[in-house]
């Protein structure tokens, strides 16, 4: 009894051909083999017929062990050498991984003849009377009565007769493969919004920028002395030219031009206490940090003067003015690349995200951010505006545009004005101006029912993608006609898919499973080999193809159907 191939019945896909069973024979003997590739790895003793090298496993191919010729896992079938390329192209398509030399190395080192032996055949070549030739096989067990010619080299099949009191090698290898796959295809979690922050002591984060107090010992008069920093500012608007301010006040002007509103004081001094606070945090910040005397992107000698001077003369000091300015112009003014750990790198972020972190890990909502940012860029332009009458002071003879034009790329907003504020020609014109059904776009006729047409058949293609090309057929069904989401649930890493009331949505593995389970579907992507899963890379990658193209149709129909105006430029 070995293993062979017979006629597949009714299966949901055929599987891939099988012939790698009738070519398997017994172990070779020691003249058989092979010896060592002085690039790759080959097995010398074979295993169950075959011998195997590594640069052939990553091809899916072995050597029969006693008739020294190749083999496809895959498709269990015999190849000669000059067909492996064609093979690889045609049915699995890694080409890509065939390389000539490592090859020619291989089947040297392994002896590998070029044909396969021509007395050799398998059940494809008998036609058996009154019955149609199958166009797909399976592997199974068979029996013949013996090699003679005519009837008694005929195969059978053999069912395994199994005892009932353990499972199959199929059922043990799927139970081992789901127990492997269990942690991934638990329910997908929603990121935390404390990711940056995972693992850390959130109350000491906060701690960070914490607002000092004047008659504590940690760092006092920090805020008076910012305070009286920020005072000294407010009277070089009125010695600034009109210019300079709208330049200062412009997001972006090499892209949407000059703001005519300049850049002014609050109409209230109490605004401006309020105004200095986040700079406040974010000076303090600075100087816990060096404090600890560990390293921080930030760090500056002139950090630590600052809290000496701070210590001996308190909120009178009038020497910290300028050490405030050295520090605040540093930080604004160096280009703080991105490290590859969870760090956030620039001081002013980080102040930011801290100022923004609740006790719970969570993060303020983003109406509630928006207004220390503005405060942050009151505070830069003001920072901006010394340092250009800082300038004028050195040289009387320099011209203050000429400086503000040297500052502007530190201040001004890196936003997407381009793609909204820049004036060009019109992409649409309508030609329908009644029931605005047809437009020219770029000089070509669009209709209305043309769109209509595109979601239609987009629509047929996701159907057609879902249920053959990623169910492959199986009637697999989640109910989500009624799905519990608390909209105002604002606990960190809540989400729907993790809601309690949602227990249809936590059968994460009902696919793998059917996968996997189901005999004619696992042979299509799978087979089993010497008591471990082959897997057929070929098919797996066509799967995910068809995945990536379901997902992007979905993104095409949800950023064109939801009804929200399409900014992709913008993006």
């Amino acid at each position: 009894m070995s293993d062979k191939s017979a006629p597949a019945t009714q299966q949901l896909l055929p599987p891939l051909p099988s012939l790698l069973s009738v070519i398997e024979s017994q172990p070779p003997t020691s003249a058989n083999q092979a010896g060592q590739l002085p690039s790759t790895s080959t097995s010398a003793t074979p295993a169950k017929g075959l011998l195997h090298n590594s640069y052939l496993d990553s091809l899916n191919l072995a050597v029969n062990a006693e008739f020294d010729f190749l083999t496809c896992q895959i498709c269990q079938t015999a190849l000669g050498v000059d067909d492996v390329k064609q093979h690889l192209t045609k049915m699995h398509g890694t080409q890509s991984r065939y390389k000539d030399d490592l090859f020619k190395l291989a089947i040297s080192a392994l002896k590998v003849v070029l044909q396969p032996p021509p007395h050799i055949t398998g059940p494809r070549s008998i036609q058996h009377p009154n019955m149609p030739k199958p166009t797909s096989w399976r592997p199974c067990k068979i029996q013949q009565l013996g090699p003679g010619p005519g009837h008694v080299q005929s195969f059978w099949e053999v069912e395994s007769i199994q005892d009932g009191s353990g499972p199959t090698l199929h059922q043990s290898l799927v139970d081992s493969l789901l127990k492997e796959l269990e942690p991934t295809l638990q329910v997908v979690q929603t990121p935390l919004d404390g990711h940056m922050v995972a693992g850390k002591n959130i109350k000491q984060l906060c701690s960070l920028v914490a607002l000092p107090k004047n008659d504590d010992g940690d760092i006092p008069g920090l805020k008076d002395v910012v305070e009286a920093y920020y005072e000294e500012a407010i009277p070089l608007l009125d010695r600034t030219g009109e210019l300079v301010l709208q330049r200062l006040n412009s997001p972006d002007p090499t892209k949407s031009g000059i703001s005519n509103t300049p850049f002014h004081k609050h109409l209230y001094k109490s605004t401006m206490k309020k105004y200095i606070l986040p700079v406040v945090a974010l000076l303090a910040m600075l100087i816990r940090q060096e404090y600890t005397g560990r390293p921080f992107s930030g760090s500056s000698p002139k950090l630590m003067d600052l809290l000496a001077v701070l210590r001996i003369d308190g909120s009178e000091g009038r020497d910290a003015l300028p050490l405030i300015h050295e520090v605040l112009f540093e930080v604004w003014t160096t280009a703080w690349t991105p490290q590859e750990d969870r760090e956030i790198v620039d001081p002013t972020e980080r102040c930011l995200a801290l100022l923004t972190l609740r006790q719970d890990g969570s993060f303020k909502e983003p109406h509630d951010v928006t207004g220390i940012i503005a405060k942050f860029k009151y505070g830069m332009h003001l920072t901006f505006l010394q340092e250009i009458h800082h300038c004028i002071q050195a040289d009387p003879q320099s011209d203050e545009l000429e400086h503000c034009l040297a500052l502007e790329n530190f201040f001004v907003e890196k936003t997407c004005s381009l793609a909204y504020d820049t004036m060009s020609l019109p992409d649409v014109w309508w030609t329908d101006t009644k029931t605005w059904k047809s437009m020219l776009y770029r000089r070509d006729e669009i209709h209305f029912a043309d769109l209509c047409k595109v979601f239609k058949e987009t629509e047929a293609k996701l159907v057609q993608i879902w249920e053959e090309g990623i169910l492959m057929g199986h009637d697999i069904r989640v109910e989500y006609d009624k799905i519990a989401d608390d909209l105002i649930n604002k606990d960190v890493g809540y989400s729907f898919l993790s809601d309690a009331r949602n227990p249809q949505l936590t059968c994460q593995d009902q696919l793998v499973k059917k996968f996997l389970q189901d005999e004619a579907t696992f042979a299509h992507f799978a087979m089993i080999r010497e008591g471990s899963i082959v897997w057929n890379r070929s098919t797996l990658k066509a799967w995910l193809k068809s995945y990536a193209e379901l997902q992007s149709l979905l993104l095409f129909q949800a950023q064109m159907l939801s009804g929200a105006p399409c900014c992709d430029m913008a993006h």
